[in-house]
Formats: C-alpha cells, sequence, structure tokens
C-alpha cells in the first residue's frame, strides 16, 4: 500500500514537471517557433557537421544534437524549459519546510518569473544562455542536498559537465566561484558549513577541468590549437579597443616592434564587435579565419599585458565595465527578424528546411519583438524592487539555513557574470539579463520567509497532500 501511494506520488510530481516545462517554454510556442539570435545559426550548423567553431565551445551544439534528433528545434526549448523547472522544483523542496506543498509553490514562483523577469525569454531561445543561471542552481544542489540520491546526482554531476562548456565565460566564472568558495571556507568568519564540502569542491574542479580538456582535445582533433578558447586573443584585443588601450599601446611600441596591428592602427574601432566581425573588421583584414588572426595577436596581447602602466588601465576599465554591465537588464535583446540570408535563415533552409515555414511565419520573422520597452520597464523595476527587498528582510532570509546560502551564492554568480562578460568581452545587455532574473528569483525566496510569506504558506492550499 504504502509503495503504491509513493509510485502514486512520483508520477504525479512527472507529470507536473512535464506540464511545466511548456509553462516554461511557453514563449516559444506563443512565437510560433523557438526565438533565435544572430548567433543560434552557428549553433545550428554546428550541431549537424559536428565541427567546433573556433570562436565558442561545441558544448551546446552537442546538447543540440542530443536532443533534437536533427528533425526539429522544438525539443531543444522543451529540454531548456524542462531542466529549468526541474532545478527550480529540487531547489524548492531544499529550502520549503516539509509540510509546504512544493508544486504549488513551484508553480506561483515560475509564473511570477515568466511575468517579470527575462527568464521565459531565454528559456525560448536557441542559444546557451539560459544555462548560464542553470549551473548556479545545480552548483548549490550538489553542495547542500546530498539527500537527492545516487541518480539525480550522478546527472546533476553530468548536467554541469555539459552545462559549463556551453561558453566560454562559464569556464571563468565557476573558477571564480570555486576559489572565492574555498577561501571563504578557509579563513572566512563564517566558514561554509556544507555537508562534504572538500569532495564535492574537488569534484567540480575535476568536472570543470575535464570539460576545458574535453574542449581543447575536440578543437585539436579539428584542426585547431588544442586549447580551450582558440581566439581568446581576438576578443581580448577586440575589448582592449576601448578607451584607446590598444591604440595608446601600438602608437607607443609600434616603432620599436613589428606587431601585426600596426599597419592598422589608426583603423581601430572603439566598439569591440566592429574589430572582430564584417568584411571590412580589422580581424577579417589579419587572416581568412579567427584562428589566424588569433595566431597574429598574441604578441602584441601578451605585451600589453605584461606592461605595468596598461595592465592597470586594463584592470580600471574593467571595474567600470562591471559596474555598468551589472544595470544592463531587458527582457530579451537582439530577436531581429532573421530574414533571407542571415544565418539563422540560411541554417533552417538547408538544416531544416521542414520547419522553414513554421520559421518563416513565426512572430520574431514578422517583427514582433522589434520593441520590448514595457516588457523591459517591468524586467528593470522588478529588478529594482528585488534588490530593495532582499536588502529590507535580510535578517529573515539570513535566519534561513538553506536561504543564508543560496541567496549569496545567485547574486555572487550574477556579479561574477558582469565581471567576466565585461572583462573578457564587452558590455552586453544580453550579456547580463540571462542571469538578472536570478535576483528576482532570490528576492521571492526571501519573501517567503518574511511574515506575509510564512501566513502564506500556512494557508490550507499550500499544504502538502
Amino acid at each position: 500500500m504504502l509503495y503504491a501511494t509513493l509510485k502514486h506520488v512520483r508520477w504525479r510530481r512527472v507529470l507536473y514537471l512535464l506540464g511545466s516545462t511548456f509553462l516554461v517554454s511557453a514563449l516559444a510556442f506563443y512565437n510560433r517557433y523557438p526565438l533565435m539570435f544572430s548567433d543560434s545559426g552557428t549553433y545550428i550548423r554546428q550541431a549537424f557537421l559536428l565541427e567546433p567553431p573556433a570562436d565558442r565551445p561545441i558544448g551546446y551544439s552537442l546538447i543540440i544534437r542530443a536532443v533534437t534528433w536533427q528533425s526539429t528545434l522544438w525539443t531543444v526549448v522543451l529540454f531548456q524549459g524542462l531542466m529549468l523547472s526541474w532545478l527550480l522544483y529540487e531547489t524548492l523542496k531544499k529550502v520549503l519546510p516539509a509540510k509546504v506543498s512544493t508544486w504549488r509553490v513551484h508553480f506561483l514562483l515560475v509564473v511570477v518569473l515568466m511575468l517579470v523577469t527575462s527568464m521565459p525569454w531565454y528559456a525560448a531561445q536557441i542559444m546557451p544562455d539560459i544555462f548560464t543561471p542553470m549551473i548556479a542552481l545545480v552548483i548549490f544542489l550538489l553542495f547542500r542536498a546530498p539527500e537527492l540520491g545516487v541518480a539525480k546526482r550522478g546527472f546533476l554531476w553530468t548536467c554541469l559537465f555539459f552545462f559549463l562548456i556551453t561558453h566560454n565565460a562559464h569556464v571563468a566564472m565557476a573558477v571564480l566561484l570555486l576559489g572565492g568558495m574555498a577561501l571563504v571556507k578557509l579563513i572566512g568568519r563564517h566558514r561554509l558549513a556544507w555537508p562534504r564540502f572538500w569532495p564535492n569542491l574537488m569534484g567540480m574542479l575535476v568536472v570543470l577541468f575535464s570539460g576545458v580538456a574535453f574542449i581543447s582535445w575536440y578543437n585539436g582533433q579539428h584542426g585547431m590549437r588544442p586549447v580551450f578558447a582558440p581566439t581568446a586573443n581576438v576578443f581580448l584585443s577586440a575589448r582592449l579597443c576601448e578607451n584607446g588601450m590598444l591604440g595608446d599601446f601600438l602608437d607607443e611600441h609600434c616603432g620599436m616592434r613589428n606587431y601585426s596591428l600596426c599597419p592598422y592602427k589608426d583603423e581601430l574601432p572603439m566598439a569591440p564587435v566592429n574589430f572582430i566581425w564584417g568584411d571590412n573588421s580589422i580581424a577579417t583584414k589579419l587572416g581568412p579565419k579567427l584562428t589566424v588572426a588569433d595566431s597574429l595577436l598574441a604578441p602584441v596581447v601578451h605585451d600589453l599585458l605584461l606592461d605595468p602602466e596598461y595592465m592597470g588601465r586594463f584592470v580600471r576599465s574593467s571595474m567600470v565595465a562591471s559596474i555598468v554591465q551589472l544595470f544592463q537588464v531587458s527582457a530579451a535583446s537582439g530577436l531581429s527578424p532573421y530574414e533571407q540570408g542571415s544565418a539563422p535563415y540560411m541554417e533552417m533552409e538547408q538544416r531544416l528546411p521542414w520547419e522553414l515555414s513554421s520559421y518563416t511565419t513565426s512572430m520574431q520573422a514578422n517583427g514582433a519583438w522589434w520593441d520590448l520597452g514595457f516588457a523591459n520597464r517591468v524586467v528593470r523595476l522588478a529588478a529594482l524592487l528585488s534588490i530593495c527587498l532582499l536588502a529590507w528582510h535580510r535578517r529573515s532570509w539570513m535566519a534561513h539555513k538553506e536561504l543564508r546560502y543560496l541567496i549569496p551564492l545567485l547574486l555572487t554568480w550574477v556579479v561574477l557574470n558582469a565581471v567576466v562578460t565585461a572583462s573578457l568581452a564587452n558590455v552586453f545587455d544580453r550579456l547580463q539579463s540571462r542571469v538578472a532574473w536570478l535576483v528576482v528569483l532570490a528576492a521571492c525566496l526571501a519573501l517567503l520567509q518574511t511574515a506575509w510569506g510564512k501566513r502564506l504558506l500556512e494557508k490550507p492550499e499550500f499544504r502538502a497532500a
């Protein structure tokens, strides 16, 4: 009898999570097709060819390959929605009292996040950005939820491996986070009282460096340098163009060293994107491929960053850019109607021609998301109110044995995203908006610890069955 009851409860939970998957992915269905960004075409192409692009890791394309069966992109957004819904559900199980109905709070939380944050816009996109916030939830569960069992924890470790290698920034963010946690554990005034902290930390570092080694090996097997980011010097050079740093360095040193950039020192753009992309970009002029340009740019990047004066300028510039990046919060970015001739259109036409009509008749393809002014205002207001709520009710959530760890972890991840992307790439609203909703998530969880939140959870409809 008990076994039958538990089995029934388990199946109800599975059915609920499957249903909530469609809710999290609802924007894709409302759009009539998954949302696209300009980079989506590259990920789709590499999912079919299994050839690593020079400017990003192959991880997200491997996920697309695994869940699409090379037949549809709908399963990509459904997978992203399922993973996000499940991670939120497991997180709530960890932080809510046993007497509270987890699925009811989960449903309410998902609805709030869908209405007032950027979460649904990234969950519905063929882009790896939705995995950035998911990594923070995976790390929390691996550290704080040993009761999940072997199967779930094994799945979380697998997810951590693949999520980390979906974007270059994830590796740097994870290194900084895990290094900071180790430091707090060793010398912090309030040490992290987490179960099996060091084994879990070592396991995460093994997963992290295994991912780096895998991507490096994969790149080497396809004719590129066997490194994680074979075009890192290209992106760093583009970043160093800002504030005239690279131009000043070349003016000062081109008389002594014949850098490959010297002939172009008076043509350097101020915007990093113009350095890398376009037929007339500096990277294109240096070589037909980004990997060629990277080799040519390596000496000047190396020498500039070893120069104390310019390294100081870079650090100061990165600090300012990181603060600016923190405030780049919007509902979504770059949802243009990518028409015939664009990378997403060409890949859809070549790889998934049977879905091209759905793509071309979607709301995005007809310019529905050009103006997201109202949605942006809602998202920004929600983020501001969330910060105020977290500060005002700090004592309430700090008294909770799980939230006192989860909320700082989420906020730290948001800050690290700003620091890494602004320092190594550029200030861009979509790079920060992909994780900004974690602040609202943290505020919702904190709100449940207030007197109002506790009264809400005590209502009969929120009691566990």
